[in-house]
């Protein structure tokens, strides 16, 4: 079996379209929360928000060249020592695959020196979701609302 070699890159004001293709590859999600998928307006606007926003990140997750998925995340949030992981999305396509356990475990360790917890953010009701973050090792925290729940995991 080839070696996936799934990485994640910060993005760039470049990424705009690279991040819409994953989302129109992703129209479950969207429907899931009751949106639309975003146009490439949209997107290109969500992307200045966060290159502005000194507490955002968000990564591209990559196979070799390819876009399979994405992942925002905000730093000390809730509050200091912590971060949320606001969205992470793997394009349709390429689920089931391991790209987000791996994107999260990668994410997990860049985090590790600096962040004592991290948390999920699960929009909707999403079993597949809450799966996946219990499977990882995250424990459920709190509902947010009628439709957020929060996980988290201790890091450090």
């Amino acid at each position: 079996m080839p070696t996936r070699t799934v990485q994640l890159h910060p993005i760039t004001s470049g990424d705009a379209e690279a991040i819409q293709r994953v989302y129109a590859q992703s129209p479950g999600h969207f429907e899931r929360i009751g949106i639309e998928v975003p146009a490439l307006a949209d997107v290109e606007r969500e992307v200045d928000t966060i290159l502005s926003d000194p507490q955002r990140r968000a990564y591209l997750i990559r196979d070799g060249e390819q876009a399979v998925g994405y992942l925002d995340l905000k730093q000390r949030y809730p509050s200091e020592g912590e971060a949320t992981v606001t969205l992470i999305l793997i394009a349709e396509p390429y689920r089931g695959r391991g790209y987000g356990h791996t994107a999260i475990a990668d994410l997990e360790a860049m985090l590790a020196h600096d962040t004592q917890r991290l948390y999920a953010a699960v929009y909707g009701h999403n079993p597949g979701a809450v799966a996946f973050w219990k499977k990882l090792g995250y424990r459920y925290l709190k509902d947010g609302g009628p439709t957020l729940s929060w996980y988290y995991k201790r890091l450090s």
